[in-house]
């Protein structure tokens, strides 16, 4: 899992539409400044020793600022277009495209006046996902923000949802809103086919890495005697363990429980595994995981004496029941679930 995401930021001028229109707007007006100072803060980016999203903290090659900002346990760094360095008479503006077409999300921030928004105006094949942001009523007492998003078909929706015909004024609130709505986004992103795949390969290389790179030739020789001294008469006390210390391990406990196949309306027999990082589903017969997710992703769950559901990313569930009346495991279950790292943007 990731938490340092990298954000686009196209300006949208009025009367403006087009990829090469945005990418040409070589400074911010009012309007851009008031919503980058909402967003994060200017860092100076030489000498920048946190995430710096690939822009260059050594020589100033990239732009001598940029955006940055932290949410929950993420890091964000945006690649604002007007920070990013302008080229005079190039048109493709390049520089600047390099970082924010490699952008999987990317918010349009667009003045009173700009033209509709659409993505078959942009040439690019990482850019899944567009936050528009339109301002209203700029650099007033008044301003305030409409949100629409327009993502790729093979990407997943996501939240949290934009109610119809809302603005939302300038704010904490508002702010908190838009991270998590770009957060959810990239997650969702990774979701879809192309970045599956890529994800796949990437795994594949890494373990081709290690199967011919790092296997160990050495043997244990499993009859060599490991001798101890032993200290006389004197008696080791005892450790009483904490009742239940086990509920606090960083590992993975399990438990047997029988969930409810939905696709095929029927019974499965598996073993429940809740780590610090993860819940797995392990099909006893097959030894097949049929479910995981990160913690990260549970919303809640609700339990009786013998079953319990466990709400995830967009409110999908998974039922469980404990095997032999043993309501005990799902006591356990609960006491396991309130002390993991549970979070959510949803």
């Amino acid at each position: 899992l990731s938490f340092q995401h990298k954000v686009g930021v196209l300006y949208c001028k009025a009367g403006q539409s087009t990829e090469e229109e945005m990418y040409n707007n070589e400074s911010a007006g009012p309007a851009l400044d008031e919503f980058l100072d909402l967003l994060g803060q200017r860092v100076r980016l030489k000498g920048f020793t946190k995430y710096r999203a690939q822009l260059d903290n050594k020589t100033d090659s990239t732009g001598t600022h940029s955006l940055y900002t932290t949410y929950k346990d993420y890091e964000l760094m945006f690649h604002v277009s007007t920070m990013l360095p302008y080229t005079p008479n190039n048109r493709q503006q390049l520089l600047r495209k390099r970082h924010i077409g490699n952008d999987i999300v990317t918010i349009v921030f667009q003045e009173p006046g700009a033209l509709p928004f659409t993505p078959k105006n942009i040439r690019s094949q990482f850019q899944h996902v567009f936050v528009i942001v339109r301002v209203h009523s700029p650099c007033t007492d008044n301003v305030c923000y409409s949100v629409a998003v327009s993502r790729s078909k093979d990407v997943p929706p996501f939240g949290p949802p934009i109610p119809k015909s809302v603005t939302f004024p300038k704010s904490a609130v508002f702010r908190d809103f838009l991270l998590a709505k770009v957060i959810n986004g990239e997650n969702a992103a990774h979701k879809s086919e192309k970045f599956r795949a890529m994800a796949t390969r990437t795994r594949q290389e890494y373990l081709k890495d290690l199967a011919e790179n790092f296997v160990s030739t050495a043997t244990i020789d499993s009859a060599v005697k490991f001798s101890f001294i032993t200290l006389g008469a004197k008696k080791k006390e005892k450790i009483k363990a904490r009742k239940e210390a086990h509920l606090f391990s960083v590992g993975a406990i399990t438990w047997s429980v029988c969930t409810r196949d939905f696709g095929q309306s029927m019974d499965v027999d598996c073993l429940l595994g809740i780590s610090n990082e993860f819940i797995v589903l392990i099909e006893e017969e097959s030894k097949n995981v049929v479910f995981n997710c990160s913690c990260r992703d549970v919303i809640g769950w609700t339990s009786g004496i013998m079953s319990i559901k466990i709400f995830y990313e967009r409110g999908e569930c998974i039922m469980l029941s404990a095997h032999d009346n043993c309501g005990e495991d799902i006591r356990e279950m609960v006491q396991r679930l309130e002390v993991m790292p549970f979070k959510t943007l949803l």
